[in-house]
């Protein structure tokens, strides 16, 4: 009998938080009005992203549009920011989370960084590890995801953002601020943005990237950074030389959908969908694996567990495949020089497109894989 696959792979929105069909009322509006632009190459010689975009964006995030970049999703920032911060490094060392996004460490080093980890904890980077790093080397600049991180979905305090700010400012190093799922908070209060708080710092920087693919739709491409007013027109010039232009369709659709309310709007009913499932997936953990957590996440699309195990990771994840589990790679997350605690498995569980009982049967399985791996 075929076993029905439990996937605890990818971290992309359920269709359900789409509002597809108001997104192409929004588009056929603008194809409608004027298709001529929308067709043709945006603007070149420094192009910014959508005019429109821009401001809807600096409205979303209290910020000047002159300070707003707009990308072609968000790992494009990244990797454009890579570009610009390590080209002129004497030391391209790059500091980020232990675990991290791994897609942001192959960006990294795919620029020529030497990607290195500071353990993450329950509340954040481990900003005592981090002092004695900077200490012997700063780095070109430090990546955080301080929002219910991908992949543990843990939230960087408030004392330890202030903190990081405060060493950015003293090492003079700058803090990479990726953002996505911000906005996706179920409980607890939002901490300050380490971007807000860098403008109270005298020597402080701090670059945010954001998108609204968790938000929105991932399917109009549609990232950003907000920065120093000297960011976008730097990273402008590397962007032209990469694609030419955006695409002024999809961020034409973007700009829409945020003057007419859409993004607020789905921004709330994505939390009243997700916010059961995220409640269900924590007792679930805690019920069937214990006290493996390394946080209860306030909101995002992630549970994480550091999974006791008596064998390596290759064979558990082949009892869990055996199981009928779709699982990613947990050390994949950490940089070369960083690991899971010995005895463990580090494992990213997204819940945000399983009911209750998909993941409580994904659950379920894990614990049978972890005594079967035994």
């Amino acid at each position: 009998m075929t076993v029905r696959t439990v996937h605890f792979s990818r971290g992309i929105p359920p269709l359900e938080a789409i509002p597809s069909a108001a997104i192409a009322e929004h588009t056929s509006a603008i194809l409608a009005a004027e298709p001529d632009r929308v067709f043709q190459y945006a603007p070149i010689g420094h192009h910014t992203g959508d005019q429109e975009l821009r401001e809807q964006l600096g409205k979303f995030h209290s910020v000047d549009p002159e300070r707003v970049f707009v990308t072609n999703g968000s790992l494009q920032a990244l990797d454009l920011l890579a570009a610009h911060l390590l080209r002129d490094a004497v030391r391209p060392r790059v500091l980020v989370e232990a675990p991290t996004y791994d897609r942001a460490v192959q960006i990294f080093e795919r620029h020529g960084a030497q990607v290195s980890g500071v353990p993450l904890r329950h509340d954040g980077i481990d900003v005592d590890a981090l002092r004695e790093r900077l200490r012997a080397e700063v780095p070109a600049f430090v990546y955080v995801i301080p929002d219910f991180q991908n992949p543990s979905g843990v939230t960087t305090s408030e004392d330890k953002r202030r903190e990081l700010v405060r060493l950015s400012a003293e090492y003079g190093f700058t803090i990479l601020e990726d953002i996505p799922y911000r906005e996706l908070r179920f409980g607890g209060t939002a901490p300050t943005p380490l971007g807000e708080l860098a403008e109270a710092v005298d020597g402080a920087r701090v670059l945010t990237i954001g998108s609204l693919s968790k938000v929105l739709s991932p399917g109009l491409r549609v990232g950003y950074v907000t920065g120093p007013a000297d960011t976008p027109r730097a990273l402008a010039a590397l962007a032209e030389g990469t694609y030419l232009s955006p695409a002024p369709l999809l961020q034409a659709v973007a700009a829409r959908t945020l003057a007419n309310g859409l993004v607020r709007e789905n921004v709330d009913r994505v939390r009243e969908l997700l916010r059961p499932r995220h409640d269900a997936a924590v007792e679930a953990v805690r019920q069937t694996l214990g006290e493996v957590q390394l946080c209860v996440p306030e909101g995002g699309y992630y549970i994480s567990v550091h999974l006791p195990v008596r064998t390596d990771e290759a064979s558990f994840l082949t009892a869990a495949r055996d199981d009928g589990l779709a699982l990613t790679r947990g050390s994949a997350f950490y940089p070369a020089d960083s690991a899971p605690p010995t005895g463990t498995v580090f494992l990213r569980l997204p819940f945000q497109a399983l009911d209750s009982a998909e993941f409580v049967e994904g659950v379920q399985r894990l614990a049978a894989a972890a005594e079967r791996a035994a």
